[in-house]
């Protein structure tokens, strides 16, 4: 394993709490040719993508991993993680264990898998990793606060586990999912980014790194894929079709529909029926 520039602390009080505690916390800065392998670990790995990007290797398949992804490994699961050759990633990561956090792991991914959430989190990571450097004594309860608040953060931001079925399952489906589950809807900017619990900036930040599309840019390429379909595949009126996707009204779906794919909403239903 070849670093730039790795930190690593470890928690002073864990000979003493049993309860809840981080056994090892990291900040790390690798090079191209970074690789780290996880073989049966007996504690739970948590790490968070604060820059660039890795390749995850978990059993059923590779996966992208880019800024702003926070990732939970449960124990006795085997990855690999891989920097991104071209854009190498900057890593926070922490190694806890004890009831309580196994407590945590229980409720929240009650499936025992490797998950993924695209969530703002960098915050924790920072708080735990002061706090073990600095080797605060009586700090149980603290972490105990900050873990569960993280815990909690992943958890109302996941999306879809690691399961073998194709790469969608860790990166990239989950904004087009949560997008198609509203899309009779007027989706609002904050609504999207408080989904996955970070702020507009972030996701901002997130969908320009993976997709070169602002917010609003992904989710109108998105409803204009549908509309697509709609348009190649039924009788649907064009103006039905503007009205079920929330447009204005058939001009302003079709202007769009136009600078989108280069022909009009009746052009593509011709070249495509």
């Amino acid at each position: 394993m070849s670093l730039l520039n790795e930190k690593i602390v470890y928690n002073a009080d864990k000979s003493v709490n049993r309860t809840c505690l981080v056994k090892a916390a990291g900040h790390v800065f690798p090079d191209p040719s970074w690789i780290a392998l996880r073989e049966d670990p007996k504690d739970v790995l948590i790490l968070f993508i604060a820059d660039g990007k890795a390749k995850l290797t978990v059993s059923g398949g590779e996966y992208p991993l880019y800024r702003g992804d926070c990732v939970v490994f449960p124990p006795r699961k085997y990855s690999k993680l891989q920097s991104d050759a071209k854009t190498p990633p900057e890593v926070y990561w922490l190694r806890c264990g004890g009831d309580l956090v196994e407590a945590f792991i229980k409720s929240y991914f009650p499936n025992m898998r490797a998950i993924v959430a695209t969530c703002d989190v960098e915050n924790f990571f920072v708080q735990i990793t002061d706090m073990l450097s600095r080797s605060e004594k009586n700090i149980a309860d603290t972490l105990c606060l900050i873990l569960h608040k993280l815990f909690v953060t992943v958890k109302n931001s996941l999306s879809t586990a690691p399961s073998g079925k194709g790469k969608s399952g860790l990166t990239g489906n989950r904004y087009e999912e949560y997008i198609m589950s509203h899309m009779y809807d007027k989706l609002d900017v904050h609504d999207f980014a408080d989904n996955f619990g970070m702020s507009v900036p972030s996701l901002t930040a997130i969908l320009k790194r993976k997709y070169g599309k602002t917010p609003y840019q992904y989710y109108l390429s998105v409803k204009i894929g549908l509309a697509k379909k709609m348009l190649a595949s039924g009788n649907t009126s064009v103006e039905d079709i503007a009205e079920r996707l929330c447009f204005t009204d058939r001009t302003h779906f079709s202007k769009l529909f136009k600078r989108e794919t280069g022909l009009s909403p009746a052009e593509y239903r011709k070249n495509n029926s």
